[in-house]
């Protein structure tokens, strides 16, 4: 599993998460760009995107996605506390297969990644 989050504390919050449901296989991108190179050389499962990151942003990532220049995950979970209900159709345009609002719960994520 690949996550794509540049918040520290969200980060740690979500892998802690993972691994009370087992996922201990995570790679961690702090930046859209971070998170292409490892797509260039790894597929992954599942790709928990942050929309708002530096220097590459979520959407920039779903873009490359598209494109195919870079290896597709099997499923791109889009997780953002800034997207609104109207982007869910341009997120799922851009590749996204769905979106989970920040803060989530263990719950939530459970349910996503299922």
């Amino acid at each position: 599993m690949l996550i794509a989050e540049d918040d520290s504390a969200t980060r740690d919050a979500v892998v802690a998460m993972l691994e009370e449901l087992g996922i201990t296989e995570i790679v961690i991108a702090v930046d859209g760009e971070q998170a292409l190179e490892a797509l260039k050389t790894r597929k992954f499962g599942t790709l928990l995107l942050d929309l708002m990151m530096p220097k590459v942003d979520g959407y920039e990532v779903l873009r490359a996605l598209r494109k195919g220049t870079h290896q597709r995950p099997e499923r791109v979970i889009v997780m953002s506390a800034h997207a609104q209900p109207a982007e869910l159709d341009t997120l799922k345009a851009l590749g996204a297969d769905s979106f989970m609002p920040k803060p989530f719960t263990l719950t939530e994520l459970e349910q996503a990644i299922s």
